[in-house]
């Protein structure tokens, strides 16, 4: 930040006081209020103290210049695409379904924007080296679903014409990833009914309402922890103790395969697969 004249000039006058060489140039240690003072007095100011006030005047207008400089800098950085995943995530959310994009001699752009036109609600990007993913859903009451074959099309051909050239793509928009649960429940019987069911509410499912409020609160494209979702079952009114003893998931036409730990969606998104879920439920520990 650009100092102020007053500032430079003390510095100045404090500098010179380490050289004794320049004693004799001065007849009494000052500031820059006593210059101010002198130069609206009647008595005449040291030409050796006028150069000092000059050159802090000087100084001060370079940095004011350097401090605009550097927020022009600043401010266009912010305007000019860098290529960074970060900006591609953030375009695709800018992907506007049934319009054309107008080049505006620097850029690609919407002319108009038209918000209501934007399809793509979520979306992660991953650099894989060789080339940019992007995966992609919009939401259907509130849950994240697959583009159509035509919105995917489109969104394609979006990213055909802004992204960076020689930068290979591959974008996707598929149905979840599905997950199965196999878990074993030692339940209070005062509070839950042997199939699961809430005794106060026999339409509630707790248990699996819990792993499916795990699975949709996940950030898009994030990792799936089998400690986690236990532990959200485990926190269920009515569970007093909790054994998992099976987790599998696929995606697209592939078969289930286990889950060690952790599991990222293909997807960028997991759906519960209620029908292949087993969940026991006992009074009794195993």
């Amino acid at each position: 930040m650009a100092r102020t004249i007053a500032e430079i000039y003390d510095s100045i006058i404090a500098e010179k006081q380490n050289m004794t060489s320049l004693n004799a140039l001065q007849p009494s240690i000052d500031s820059s209020q006593d210059l101010l003072n002198d130069l609206t007095s009647s008595s005449k100011v040291a030409v050796w103290r006028l150069w000092a006030f000059i050159t802090a005047v000087a100084i001060n207008v370079f940095e004011v210049i350097h401090d605009q400089h550097v927020a022009w800098i600043e401010n266009r950085a912010t305007q000019i695409p860098t290529g960074t995943t970060i900006w591609y995530h953030e375009q695709s959310l800018l992907f506007q379904f049934g319009d054309t994009l107008t080049w505006n001699g620097k850029q690609f752009i919407y002319d108009p924007v038209t918000p209501a036109n934007r399809i793509v609600s979520l979306a992660s990007v991953v650099d894989q080296g060789f080339q940019n993913r992007i995966k992609a859903a919009k939401l259907s009451g509130g849950l994240p679903v697959a583009l159509s074959a035509a919105e995917l099309s489109a969104f394609q051909g979006y990213w055909n014409q802004k992204r960076f050239a020689g930068t290979a793509m591959l974008i996707t928009s598929t149905a979840g990833d599905d997950i199965f649960t196999d878990y074993f429940i030692k339940y209070d019987a005062l509070i839950l009914a042997p199939d699961g069911s809430l005794l106060s509410n026999p339409a509630v499912f707790p248990v699996e309402d819990a792993i499916e409020f795990y699975i949709r609160n996940l950030t898009f494209d994030g990792v799936l922890s089998l400690m986690q979702m236990t532990d959200a079952v485990q926190a269920v009114s009515g569970v007093l103790d909790v054994t998992l003893n099976d987790a599998q998931a696929k995606f697209g036409l592939l078969p289930y395969s286990s889950i060690n730990k952790e599991y990222l969606p293909d997807a960028g998104y997991l759906v519960l697969d209620k029908p292949n879920s087993t969940f026991t439920y006992s009074t009794i520990s195993v």
